[in-house]
């Protein structure tokens, strides 16, 4: 956060690198990161963590990503939309069972350098994880955080019953027995 003049604290977004170069010299007090940025932070010891999201309740109680389609498309494409749903959850499956080869093709297609922190990424994320979460109640619960900050004005029963699906995902939890 950066500080407004008169003490009043403000928004204001910056690219990673220049974040980490802000926090580094004190002109910002935190920032939101992600691997591999949070972990060339540790290894540089900057900053600390205030919230690890895959590890810290409430957060670690809920999925920490969502698929999202357009309802048009779902309702015209329901085969492919299971399709792409399913391929999604096999991954998440590699992700889990083979953390380390999922680790190297991160490092040789460039999407980060270290394959040490692609490792360490692979295991601290609960790949895997799918079948015991909520889906519903992870909305509920995003949905009241943004809802609370002011940053959607539905609310999260609302978003439930007119911008959820669980459909695919129910189906899918069947028919790929764990």
């Amino acid at each position: 956060m950066d500080h407004h003049p008169r003490g009043a604290e403000c928004e204001v977004e910056h690219a990673p690198g220049e974040s980490v170069q802000l926090l580094a010299e004190g002109k910002i007090d935190a920032f939101m990161a992600s691997p591999p940025v949070n972990q060339e932070l540790r290894a540089q010891k900057i900053g600390h963590v205030l919230v690890n999201m895959t590890t810290d309740r409430p957060w670690s109680q809920y999925f920490c990503c969502m698929v999202v389609a357009n309802k048009e498309f779902v309702r015209q494409h329901p085969a492919a939309t299971k399709r792409a749903v399913r391929a999604i959850l096999k991954a998440d499956q590699i992700c889990a069972l083979e953390p380390e080869r999922v680790a190297r093709t991160i490092v040789e297609r460039g999407f980060i350098q270290s394959y040490d922190y692609a490792l360490q990424t692979m295991k601290d994320v609960p790949y895997g994880q799918w079948r015991q979460y909520e889906p519903e109640d992870t909305v509920r619960f995003y949905a009241l955080r943004l809802h609370e900050a002011g940053v959607i004005k539905s609310s999260p029963q609302k978003l439930i019953a007119q911008g959820t699906d669980w459909r695919f995902l129910n189906e899918l939890k069947k028919e790929m027995k764990g």
